[in-house]
């Protein structure tokens, strides 16, 4: 099992089991990652990560590291909702892929503080 997906595993992502096969065409990882053809043409140019193998005719093949990556750009993006920018500097940054569940309790963490000092300034009044 590779380090993306371990990490990917502890962030609670869903990884599909690929089997043994080894090259997969843009429409298997299209089905597989429920991302569109086009998305990943454009993520390969965002992404320099992502660099499936041109056969004959210009036909990409993804390798089982590229499907993984993919799936974690759309954890990224979609469910974090990173930046392109930001989840490019994530990845390039090489540490763990943060779960939901963190996301949310940043956000929690937040409105509990906003609250505290509303709270504080409504007792700082005469």
């Amino acid at each position: 099992m590779s380090n993306l997906v371990k990490q990917l595993l502890h962030a609670g992502i869903a990884v599909p089991d690929l089997g043994d096969k080894v090259f997969y065409s843009i429409r298997e990882v299209s089905d597989l990652c429920k991302i569109e053809p086009h998305v990943l043409r454009y993520w390969e140019t965002e992404f320099h990560q992502l660099k499936p193998e041109k056969w004959n005719g210009n036909r990409r093949r993804y390798r089982q590291r590229d499907v993984f990556m993919i799936i974690q750009i759309r954890h990224l993006l979609h469910h974090l909702k990173f930046t392109i920018r930001g989840a490019r500097r994530q990845i390039a940054s090489g540490t763990p892929i943060p779960s939901g569940k963190q996301q949310d309790l940043r956000t929690q963490l937040s409105i509990v503080r906003s609250r505290l000092l509303i709270a504080r300034e409504l007792l700082s009044q005469p």
